[in-house]
């Protein structure tokens, strides 16, 4: 194609940082819908319960205690922090896909920065364990579930940003 054909239309660069910032938030509430389900579907078969340490570490951090697996209202504390803390992490990977920061070597850095932020966030408050004292299958639940989140996120916000 030479240069002065008309190719096929690209999508309008987004660059404000208010249109990073939603875009980015938007991926990150897909990804943690990705992540949410297959954590489900990998629970079926593995028997593992939900857990609950986001939603303490939310309470940790508004200053309201570490509260009790039965307390009323946890389970709506908890999907407020899983899908909070995954908007919000997710404008990092929104500033990496403006920046040129793309594509699965991005995703995979992107799944670490996940897992730092969640892992500063439950140890910082008291509510999580050290990862390295997690049985060894913990471990890779966890860092699989945050691929999925990252991956997912990352695809959304290298199509929508430019």
């Amino acid at each position: 194609m030479s240069h002065g054909a008309k190719g096929p239309a690209r999508p309008t660069s987004v660059s404000s940082p208010v249109s990073i910032f939603v875009y980015g938030c938007g991926a990150g509430l897909l990804g943690v819908a990705a992540m949410t389900a297959t954590e489900k579907i990998e629970q079926y078969f593995t028997g593992r319960p939900s857990s609950l340490v986001p939603g303490k570490t939310l309470s940790a951090l508004v200053g309201s205690g570490i509260p009790r697996d039965d307390a009323p209202g946890m389970w709506t504390t908890n999907m407020a922090m899983h899908y909070g803390q995954g908007a919000l992490a997710a404008v990092i990977r929104a500033f990496m896909s403006h920046h040129g920061v793309r594509g699965p070597f991005a995703d995979f850095i992107f799944t670490g920065v996940r897992l730092s932020i969640d892992q500063t966030l439950e140890n910082w408050t008291g509510v999580g364990a050290l990862p390295w004292t997690w049985p060894v299958n913990e471990q890779i639940i966890d860092i699989l579930h945050k691929a999925v989140f990252a991956l997912v996120t990352g695809w959304f916000t290298d199509r929508w940003i430019r």
